[in-house]
């Protein structure tokens, strides 16, 4: 059985769309489906229209607004399938998007999860594909590429992803301390050290409508400055080999320097920012380098193969 969870926040516009094109690709599928809607406290109609417009979909309604990663937490936690199926609210997905995410982990028992090809709402324009991790004069930086065929990725995209249940619950799933941005790289980083394996799929893909929940509740400087906090604390947890995090730890004042000469003045307050939760992740990453398997050199290596 695949789950299909799907996160919400005041989006009952984008809902209008996402929802159908989402209970079309599961009939496509034609196997065992559930659809489940994360309200994550909306006050527009968006629950009242899921329940008066889709019997079939399943309502999970916070009281509150929980953030990406405890929301989406819940909804695979309250999952039924075996494969559990992430999607944002803002999404539109193709019709066989379905079966060409969910048929690698027939035979991969090694397999922590899958991304999809996210393309803009105009259907050109490159979202997310194949996620390349190097480090560039001391930064780690993210590139993505879009190859033809299924290939390892360093991570999925947390907006369209296919994902083990029982391999996400055993990594503990997102991070809750992340709330939003970077957690899905996070996850899947650790899943990689713990000898998991993520992949891309481009032949399922989905329409994103980048930003279309979460720039409403904290506008464009506010999910700079969580990048930039959360950009420094995926550091601080994950990269253990002491040569990496140590070129991680010298070029910080470079990049809260920098940052605003480059228009991007919110990244570097969220850099400052995430200085009060060093205690928080250096905590974890204690607890991460005990687990790992493989190093980070080997991470960036494999992922990149």
């Amino acid at each position: 059985m695949v789950s299909i969870i799907i996160l919400n926040w005041n989006g009952k516009k984008f809902l209008e769309k996402c929802i159908p094109s989402v209970i079309r690709a599961s009939r496509v599928y034609g196997n065992k489906y559930e659809i489940i809607v994360v309200d994550n406290g909306s006050i527009d109609e968006s629950i009242d229209y899921l329940r008066f417009n889709f019997a079939e979909v399943r309502v999970l309604a916070l009281k509150d607004n929980l953030g990406f990663a405890a929301a989406m937490n819940i909804g695979i936690k309250e999952a039924k399938g075996d494969i559990a199926i992430g999607l944002n609210n803002d999404v539109i997905v193709k019709d066989d998007f379905i079966e060409f995410l969910v048929s690698h982990f027939y035979n991969n028992g090694n397999l922590f999860a899958v991304a999809a090809k996210m393309l803009l709402w105009d259907k050109k324009t490159l979202n997310f594909g194949r996620a390349i991790g190097k480090l560039r004069f001391g930064v780690f930086r993210r590139t993505f590429q879009e190859p033809p065929m299924p290939t390892n990725t360093l991570y999925a995209c947390g907006g369209a992803f296919a994902v083990d249940r029982d391999k996400f619950l055993r990594l503990d799933g997102f991070d809750e301390d992340m709330v939003a941005y970077w957690e899905d790289l996070d996850l899947c980083y650790r899943a990689w050290k713990q000898g998991y394996k993520t992949i891309y799929e481009p032949r399922s893909v989905v329409y994103h409508k980048m930003h279309g929940s979460y720039i409403k509740k904290c506008g464009e400087n506010g999910i700079n400055a969580r990048s930039g906090e959360n950009y420094f604390l995926f550091a601080l947890k994950n990269f253990h080999d002491k040569s990496i995090f140590y070129q991680q730890l010298s070029s910080l004042p470079f990049l809260i320097f920098i940052a605003p000469l480059m228009g991007k003045s919110y990244f570097s307050l969220g850099l400052l920012r995430s200085l009060n939760r060093w205690p928080i992740f250096l905590k974890k990453r204690k607890e991460e380098k005990q687990k790992a398997i493989f190093s980070d050199r080997e991470v960036l290596y494999m992922s990149n193969q």
